[in-house]
């Protein structure tokens, strides 16, 4: 039993291993902003406090709570770009960072497991499945990973003392002392990240257990009012080092008014319920929070009532006296989780700890089968199937394509962003520069100090005002977008173009069409337009996208892309679609069904760019491929109702019927709908009519 114990233990690791091990999602969001501040600050010796990278708000005050992450990212990142034969120095410093990061989650789950490691094995892997799945979804090199190894830390000293309680064996010293290592991770982590608020809190959440379990107001215990008056002073230690970072009280109370000073709404700062209005629907990453909670308050439920023991139940007050800490440090991280989505890896941590012990008692019951040897090696081969199957899903993309994630099992970084900061350098156009939120960041890294941008991703960095009256109104109106252009003397536009906003996609669809800002660089990830200036022709003459040179240019873009990387393929025929270059976008969703012939997303982009001709040659094309993309799982409202369209524009009444049915089934508010099966039906009857004036006359 040992044995299989250490299997599936080894797997539980490997397991968190292979989860960690992805792409580089993000390389055109924070992780190139993070390099060039931690190079300025490791160069300079100081910690910038203005904004420091934007020609729109220079001296506007920053306060930077990340910055000692920043250095270890701009570390390790130049000693992965300086290493002898790497092919491509500015990947193989992301991909150093990439395993920095790996290093660390694994030692943020390491720690966890050596506070559950004493619990059944059952308990443990069935906790560590729920935990790790929910944690999965964010797991990219971003300074809150050095949160979560901090945050575990905290978890397995305070549990660790729990268990202990006593005295060290050798030096009989009081094991309370073993709390000061936390006022020591504390002035780490409040340079760390923002998250560092966190602490003081869990902390509270221990002396009030304690409180509540000890009895302190007997003061005839003097060894407990010593223990007690070092409890109180780590708790100020703790709140007192969060002093301890370059803008003192400021920086210390920072987490606490951050937000006030958000001009611009970010999704991972959102809350759930605001993210499931808006897009409709419950991402799949908050589906598995919303049934990990239930599954842990489940085994709360189970635990108390024992259904997992045969012993008299406790009293309520005297079992709740006992989980007084789990309760609330569940409860802190499920409503954080709840209040931004970007909060929901705490919760999956803290999951780890509290459920394994909710769960402790399963073979402890002393009747029936529970006590059979055979059993417990039928579910220790039962674990090990799950594992071994969880692993296999992760490394062939299944549970990615599941989450809907651009995830791969890999060490992949996207080149996408890199070929227009290349693009700009290599044909010396000079800003001042137009980009988006999303790639502000990225061009701080490749551009900065020759060029400033417009603006980066950091919501905090810039007034309030700005977002709305400037930033935003630029996008939506287009005589603002000239009176302002004009004012920034505002040279070319680098834009993400996987930016989802409506101001975004209005500012791009209307600027694609003005000559004006001629496109010279397109791929899966950013576009360009430059000014149509005497100084800029040269430029536009040699890469001015046009109807003639498309075609070879999406064929130039396509032989770059990873052909596991569905996403990439995805952006590219969106964007080609949204330009209403429709037979260009068929021809790249085409070649994801040649890639990836199992994808649903192929066959729906591809379904869309055929239906959108207007050509009655490719009406059938477009039914077949939405019909693949419906077989498939995409069952949407939108492919319903198009297929039904389509299917009646061909002819086929009857199955327009049903498409329509099914569409208004998932949507039976849809006037539109309505309207097309009325349409239908009376399409329809009519035919039925004519057939039986036809039979009549026989």
């Amino acid at each position: 039993m040992r044995t299989l114990n250490k299997v599936i233990i080894a797997l539980i690791f490997i397991l968190a291993g292979v989860l960690f091990t992805h792409n580089l999602t993000s390389i055109n969001v924070d992780i190139g902003r993070h390099i060039k501040l931690g190079e300025i600050i490791w160069q300079t010796g100081e910690v910038p406090k203005t904004n420091l990278f934007s020609f729109t708000a220079p001296d506007y005050s920053f306060i930077n709570h990340h910055w000692l992450s920043e250095v270890i990212f701009y570390g390790v990142y130049s000693l992965g770009s300086n290493v002898q034969g790497a092919p491509g120095h500015w990947v193989s410093g992301l991909k150093a960072i990439m395993i920095l990061k790996i290093i660390v989650l694994l030692a943020t789950y390491f720690l966890l497991f050596l506070t559950v490691r004493k619990r059944n094995i059952f308990a443990i892997v069935i906790a560590f499945l729920v935990s790790i799945f929910v944690f999965s979804a964010r797991t990219e090199p971003r300074p809150e990973m050095f949160s979560y190894l901090i945050f575990a830390s905290y978890l397995f000293v305070i549990y660790n003392y729990k268990k202990t309680k006593g005295t060290f064996a050798a030096k009989k010293v009081p094991f309370v002392f073993s709390l000061w290592v936390l006022p020591i991770l504390q002035l780490f982590w409040v340079n760390l990240h923002i998250y560092f608020i966190i602490g003081p809190i869990i902390y509270l959440f221990f002396m009030i257990d304690e409180v509540v379990n000890k009895k302190v107001w007997k003061f005839k215990n003097w060894n407990l009012i010593e223990n007690w008056k070092l409890k109180i002073g780590i708790f100020i230690s703790i709140i007192l080092t969060n002093l301890a970072n370059p803008n003192f009280v400021a920086g210390a109370i920072y987490p606490l008014k951050v937000l006030g000073s958000y001009g611009y709404s970010v999704a991972e700062n959102s809350s759930l319920f605001f993210l499931a209005e808006y897009f409709g629907r419950w991402s799949p990453q908050d589906k598995l929070f919303l049934m990990s909670l239930f599954i842990v308050v489940g085994s709360f439920i189970m635990q108390r009532f024992n259904l997992f023991k045969i012993e008299v139940k406790p009293k309520f007050i005297d079992w709740l006296k006992t989980r007084v800490f789990d309760l609330l440090l569940i409860a802190m991280t499920a409503i954080l989780s709840f209040k931004m989505q970007r909060n929901i890896p705490l919760f999956a941590l803290a999951v780890w700890p509290v459920m394994a012990k909710n769960l402790d008692g399963i073979w402890r019951m002393e009747y029936g089968v529970w006590n059979i040897e055979k059993a417990r090696i039928i579910f220790h081969v039962g674990m090990i199937f799950v594992l071994t199957t969880s692993i296999y899903l992760v490394v062939s993309g299944r549970f990615y394509n599941y989450l809907d994630s651009s995830k791969t099992f890999s060490l992949n970084v996207s080149s996408a962003a890199r070929d227009g900061t290349d693009f700009v350098k290599e044909n010396n156009i000079q800003g001042p520069v137009f980009n988006n939120f999303d790639i502000g960041s990225y061009l701080v890294w490749q551009l900065f100090p020759d060029q400033k941008v417009f603006v980066d991703g950091r919501p905090e960095a810039y007034p309030v005002e700005f977002f709305e009256d400037i930033y935003k109104l630029m996008q939506r109106d287009e005589k603002i977008w000239e009176e302002m252009s004009q004012k920034y003397g505002i040279n070319y536009i680098f834009f993400a173009h996987t930016d989802m906003t409506e101001w975004s996609q209005e500012f791009l669809t209307r600027i694609a069409k003005n000559p004006e800002w001629p496109m010279v660089f397109l791929n899966d990830a950013v576009i360009i337009f430059l000014k149509d200036t005497p100084d800029n022709r040269p430029v536009i003459d040699k890469y001015k996208t046009t109807d003639d040179n498309l075609d070879e240019k999406i064929i130039q873009t396509l032989n770059k892309l990873d052909k596991n990387d569905n996403n990439a393929f995805v952006n590219f025929g969106n964007v080609l679609y949204r330009f209403n270059y429709l037979s260009g976008a068929a021809i790249v969703y085409e070649a994801l069904i040649e890639n990836q012939p199992d994808n649903p997303y192929g066959y729906q982009g591809a379904g869309y760019a055929y239906a959108s001709m207007n050509d009655p040659a490719t009406q059938q094309k477009a039914a077949d491929n939405l019909k693949k993309a419906i077989d498939l799982g995409f069952e949407t409202f939108n492919n319903y109702f198009t297929l039904g369209i389509i299917n009646a524009n061909l002819g086929y009444f009857f199955l327009a019927e049903e498409n329509l049915n099914k569409a208004l089934k998932i949507n039976p508010n849809s006037q539109n709908a309505k309207e097309a099966l009325e349409t239908v039906k009376k399409k329809i009857d009519l035919l039925l009519n004519n057939f039986r004036n036809e039979s009549l006359k026989f």
